[in-house]
């Protein structure tokens, strides 16, 4: 993708690639984490990316990045598909149109036990190669379910108007329809109260 491409570009030129790159997914979006006062001081670790970094040290191009490569994995990653499938599924050029066009198809409202097929490739947009939709319902969750405060984040990443463009290059939503989908995403993650039930 030319978006990580980009990005890796900038951490280069800038020196800080905490603020581009991550090491590992899950484990970026599950810290908020923290930047050091300052980042030109001496480190006591030898790494390249500090422990502590989380996404919101991230540079909004890399968090909106970090979220739709969390959203393609946790759709490939589930229950249900072979390595065969999700190699057969996923290795294409182009992403699938649940990322790049409309993600109501993902509908991430879906916990378990409600009715209606969920098996991946049942909710897909007419035309679709990949085959992943629906997305995991709450509860079959593989381990990179996304958790509130990130998904918060980046529901306002969303509706945040400035000069340059407001959302990814490879989103071709409104901003609007990326907001309520991220804000659903946050929803998912809330335990109901006692009286919700």
């Amino acid at each position: 993708m030319a978006e990580a491409g980009d990005l890796a570009a900038l951490a280069l030129m800038t020196r800080h690639p905490e603020r581009f790159v991550w090491i590992d997914e899950t484990g970026s979006a599950v810290k908020i984490g923290s930047s050091a006062a300052d980042p030109d001081a001496y480190r006591k670790h030898n790494l390249w990316i500090p422990p502590s970094v989380g996404w919101s040290t991230l540079h909004p191009r890399a968090q909106r990045l970090l979220a739709d490569v969390l959203l393609l994995l946790n759709l490939t990653e589930r229950e249900g598909l072979t390595l065969d499938d999700r190699l057969q599924r996923t290795n294409r050029t182009e992403l699938p149109p649940c990322l790049t066009r409309d993600r109501s198809v993902l509908r991430p409202e879906r916990t378990v036990g409600k009715p209606g097929a969920a098996e991946p490739g049942t909710g897909c947009l007419r035309g679709c190669k990949f085959e992943l939709c629906p997305y995991p319902a709450k509860g079959e969750q593989p381990a990179g379910e996304l958790r509130e405060p990130f998904c918060r984040h980046q529901q306002v990443l969303a509706a945040r108007r400035t000069l340059r463009r407001e959302r990814a290059g490879w989103q071709g939503m409104t901003s609007h329809e990326l907001g309520r989908f991220w804000g659903a995403m946050a929803e998912r993650t809330r335990t109901p109260s006692k009286g919700d039930g």
